[in-house]
């Protein structure tokens, strides 16, 4: 939770520091650099042999890891920058940036035009990878864009340098901490296209694979940024937002932490198994190696927290300096182990059955049909990102609960109730036998976006999670008065925004390609939960003039099962029948199915109205 800003005592001198945060970067990177290269060279040629690759030439085999640190680096770094600006530092009242946030957002501005740089460069070098060619033979504009479409990897660092450009440019253009913020927001988007290709997006259990390396990726870029963007704001002579910036990275630090070895550990145990030979191995004395660069960065957070913490926000910010310069150095170390780790084939799995068809399409078998509700409910596979979001939403909310309990505020325990229901509801949705058996059969789909849409949504809203966090965090409340939110706020226009949403997905066609990959499922579920909280908060408001509103929602929602019916083309045709399931012999029945199940789940929409209309008629 954020603390109160405390005010440095007087200043200390740490002008020697202040020069020294550039090259203290570009040294942690030169380690990087060199942890990748010589991993790379240790490695030889085993990638493109496991491959059954030819040998693309020095040029690409040593480059390409060396251009992947410095674009992680960057990456990290812009994420960092835009932390501060929007998050860790306070704005004006006006809801400019201070001084702070000015400076941070500029300074991301160019980690961003880096990061967008080195993204570019990966393109040909993935292409010349992939096609076992010396890159100056792909670099014409012709080969690339014949093997773009092909190479979801190239493609990927080809968005990731478009998102980076348009950060870049954004962040020149920034005043206000509402525009850091979805600059940051763009920042985080930008960093999963890269995580979400590539190996850990094939084989088996590559859900879980791709679910947990999204999460690492993100966590490390807003430790690693974070920390390097707070040793800049020490740094400087005058850091006036210090006292406020430090306790509320000290939270941030803390939480990565843990999720980045939940996250590692299981990226580990998808990999190889965690068996001593498998740990011996030229993979997993590297993935050792990081581990416990792991467990020492978390030692010197632990000493930050005890001995530099306080200091610092007293005015002392030496002790911080030199111990956040060790914690810098090894964070950008680590960074060229992970690089170089993946450039290191893991060890043979063993004698393995064959995946099925079912298997290399969704990471995991399925054996049959689900054994009725029972089934669904019990025969479930984590989704590990909804995992992290609930554990994140239900230890932030009994934080605020606690916290107001301390001050000797009572908080109602049919809100705590219903925002606990909630969070289990997400989590039925997406890591039971729903999500499990929802990702091969749109019926069992259509299910778990009704419970992430209406059910979920209704029961998180009569949490009251806006009235705690006004009570709980007062700085909420500077979030809550943006313009934006109070349009979204209002029930027509959350209307217009959920009917755009279905338009795009069943009238466009963009729900074809979402449920046709893991990570479009998960983007399809975040989706679905995101615009479902701003309907049924809008709903349930109490404002008046509900009556077009409801209207639009019941002819929207109707016409999605509707149209699900009378469909003559199957969703995602091409995906389902490569999973050949024998127990889904018709698409279009399975679909009629599906517009069955949305049409009956609009029952949904009942309490949701008249929770709104009491809450009317109260006001």
């Amino acid at each position: 939770m954020p603390h109160q800003q405390v005010t440095p005592s007087g200043p200390v001198r740490v002008g020697r520091y202040r020069s020294a945060i550039g090259p203290l970067v570009v040294a942690g990177t030169s380690l990087g650099l060199l942890a990748a290269l010589w991993l790379t060279a240790s490695a030889g040629s085993a990638i493109a042999d496991v491959l059954g690759l030819p040998d693309p030439g020095l040029v690409v085999r040593y480059g390409l890891p060396a251009v992947r640190v410095v674009a992680d680096v960057g990456a990290a770094a812009t994420v960092g920058f835009l932390l501060l600006a929007a998050v860790l530092a306070a704005p004006q009242a006006s809801g400019y940036l201070d001084v702070a946030g000015y400076r941070s957002v500029r300074v991301a501005a160019g980690c961003a035009w880096l990061w967008a740089g080195a993204a570019l460069v990966m393109v040909p070098l993935t292409v010349a990878e992939v096609l076992g060619r010396p890159v100056g033979d792909v670099l014409a504009l012709g080969p690339l864009a014949a093997a773009l479409p092909l190479l979801p990897t190239s493609a990927a660092w080809l968005l990731t340098a478009v998102l980076a450009t348009l950060i870049a440019v954004g962040c020149r253009a920034t005043l206000t901490w509402g525009w850091a913020g979805v600059l940051l927001a763009a920042a985080v988007v930008g960093l999963l296209p890269v995580a979400a290709t590539g190996h850990s997006a094939v084989g088996g259990s590559h859900d879980l694979a791709t679910d947990s390396l999204m999460i690492h990726v993100v966590v490390a870029a807003v430790w690693v940024g974070g920390l390097i963007a707070v040793l800049s704001l020490a740094a400087r002579p005058s850091p006036d937002q210090l006292g406020t910036v430090l306790p509320r990275f000290s939270v941030t630090a803390a939480w990565c932490w843990g999720l980045m070895a939940l996250s590692g550990l299981a990226n580990l145990a998808v990999r190889i198994p965690l068996a001593l030979p498998n740990l011996l191995s030229g993979y997993g004395v590297i993935a050792v190696a990081k581990t416990a660069s792991l467990v020492l960065l978390g030692v010197l957070g632990y000493l930050h927290r005890r001995s530099a913490l306080a200091p610092a926000v007293r005015g002392d910010r030496r002790a911080l300096l030199r111990l956040g310069a060790g914690e810098v150095l090894l964070m950008l170390a680590t960074i060229g182990l992970a690089v170089g780790l993946g450039r290191t084939p893991p060890p043979a799995p063993g004698e393995t059955d064959e995946p099925s068809r079912t298997g290399e399409e969704l990471g995991y078998e399925l054996a049959g049909p689900p054994s009725g509700v029972g089934g669904l409910v019990v025969d479930g596979r984590p989704d590990l990102v909804f995992v992290v979001v609930v554990v994140v939403m239900l230890v932030a909310y009994l934080a605020g609960v606690r916290r107001l309990g301390a001050e000797g505020r009572v908080w109602p325990i049919r809100r705590s109730s219903a925002w606990l229901a909630g969070c289990a509801v997400v989590l039925l949705a997406t890591s039971s036998g729903l999500g499990r058996y929802g990702a091969a059969m749109l019926s069992v789909g259509v299910a778990a976006q009704l419970l992430l849409t209406l059910v979920a949504p209704l029961l998180l809203v009569l949490g009251a999670p806006l009235a705690l966090a006004r009570l709980a965090v007062p700085e909420v409340n500077r979030v809550l008065a943006h313009p934006t939110v109070a349009v979204l706020c209002r029930p027509f226009p959350a209307v217009l925004v959920f009917a755009a949403t279905m338009a795009m997905l069943y009238g466009f066609g963009l729900i074809d390609p979402l449920l046709s990959s893991q990570p479009g499922r998960l983007a399809l579920d975040v989706l679905l939960l995101v615009v479902g909280v701003v309907l049924v908060g809008a709903l349930t408001s109490g404002a008046v003039a509900r009556g077009r509103a409801v209207a639009l929602l019941v002819l929207v929602q109707a016409g999605v099962g509707i149209g699900l019916l009378l469909r003559t083309e199957p969703i995602a045709a091409t995906f389902y029948r490569g999973l050949g399931l024998p127990w889904v012999p018709d698409l279009l029945d399975q679909q009629r199915v599906a517009g069955v199940v949305w049409l009956v789940g609009q029952v949904a929409l009942v309490p949701i109205i008249a929770v709104g209309v009491a809450r009317a008629r109260a006001r």
